[in-house]
């Protein structure tokens, strides 16, 4: 596994495609999916649950205090 990519089911994957691959290109394509995900994880700032939901209801007690509400 590389970085919660198993390598096998990842290889499994490229050749029922029809691709031919060796073992060196499955870990330079994991390494790459590798860096994508760290990428994208890095797009978005976490969130953590409760501070998720916090917001939520801070945004309804505005609303019913605006008026807006139900």
């Amino acid at each position: 596994m590389r970085e919660g990519i198993d390598l096998a089911a990842l290889e499994k994957i490229l050749a029922s495609s029809g691709v031919k691959i060796s073992p060196q290109d499955v870990d330079a394509v994991a390494r790459s999916l590798a860096r994508i995900n760290h990428a994208a994880a890095g797009l978005f700032p976490s969130c953590v649950l409760d501070e998720t939901a916090e917001r939520f209801f801070r945004l309804l007690e505005s609303d019913a205090d605006d008026g807006t509400g139900p």
